[in-house]
């Protein structure tokens, strides 16, 4: 697993190293990192109100949850001890170990009826395990392990299934409510940066020959980059305006963008957009300035289609919205 841990560490795109030894890695996050857990941040809060909104309240945190003397249940609380990084924050990271010394435990409460629980426990295992699916590009790498039981708790793990062994992604378990009478607890207990190094391990994992990070698009930090394959100097600063437009455009519609460096070959470009796990690639070249076409190159099957730069925006928040 070391060796896996070095290889994520060292991906510059995404981690900035200051310093390294034989059994630890020091490193600052970079945006792309920062980008992508505040993505499965919003993602895991969308889908628990996916599942509750229509079926229990569901509070911010324990003391709002208390303030309020909450007694009808069910009821849910989240609680989120989320760390906020900076260009000046290190990150201290134990080779030995799969995720960071430092992380932000996202947890959620389900407050029900004792007699219920082990139907709530059943069926949010499902929901877990659904999630973790819906955010990756390989839905059959999670499962549930064997349930442990122990004095009127039990616990069970959402795991990954990597080649070199299983990772614990979430830890979902049951015990008695000591505050309701007659109730218990549903714990659902994940780490953000766990996710972070899981989806990097599996975009890794599913590279295909070209050596590209592969990511689910809803959670990719930028949904669209673009590359210039034009030789004329004069042209060429016409695209690079042209992609700044688009790009602009884009992100007032909500869709990230990726500037790459356009002094790099056409070539390099895109392999950088990929590196990146980019899905979607602008490719503008010279006839893109005489009749506004230019072609869009998905990641996940390498084939381009033709775009008008009119129907840019409107066709990429299609893409990457829907």
């Amino acid at each position: 697993m070391k060796t896996k841990i070095q290889r994520i560490l060292y991906m510059d795109m995404f981690f900035k190293v200051t310093q390294s030894t034989e059994h630890y890695v020091n490193y600052i996050y970079k945006k792309p990192s920062t980008i992508l857990m505040t993505n499965i941040r919003i993602n895991w809060l969308k889908y628990i109100n996916t599942k509750t909104h229509k079926h229990l309240p569901v509070f911010i945190n324990e003391r709002t949850a208390r303030k309020r003397n909450h007694q009808t249940i069910p009821f849910g609380i989240l609680c989120h001890d989320h760390i906020r990084y900076n260009e000046s924050t290190i990150v201290e990271h134990n080779l030995s170990d799969f995720a960071p010394n430092t992380q932000s435990k996202f947890n959620f409460k389900l407050i029900v009826p004792q007699e219920d629980v082990m139907q709530y426990f059943t069926q949010w295992q499902r929901y877990r395990k659904f999630w973790w699916s819906s955010i990756t590009t390989t839905p059959g790498l999670f499962s549930i392990n064997d349930m442990k039981f122990g004095e009127n708790a039990a616990d069970v793990n959402v795991i990954a299934q990597f080649p070199w062994g299983h990772q614990i992604v979430e830890t979902i378990n049951i015990y008695p409510n000591t505050n309701i009478p007659n109730s218990s607890c549903l714990s659902c207990t994940m780490s953000l940066e766990n996710a972070l190094f899981v989806l990097l391990m599996d975009g890794l994992i599913g590279q295909n020959k070209t050596n590209y990070l592969r990511l689910h698009k809803n959670l990719a930090p930028y949904k669209i980059s673009f590359a210039l394959n034009c030789e004329d100097t004069k042209d060429k600063q016409t695209l690079e305006e042209l992609s700044k437009l688009l790009s602009l455009k884009l992100q007032m519609n909500k869709v990230s963008t990726w500037v790459p460096d356009f002094s790099l070959s056409p070539e390099s470009q895109i392999e950088k957009n990929l590196e990146m796990g980019v899905p979607y690639t602008a490719i503008l070249n010279d006839s893109t300035l005489k009749n506004g076409i230019f072609q869009l190159m998905n990641s996940s099957t390498m084939l381009p289609e033709q775009v008008h730069v009119a129907d840019f925006d409107s066709y990429a928040s299609l893409l990457c919205n829907k």
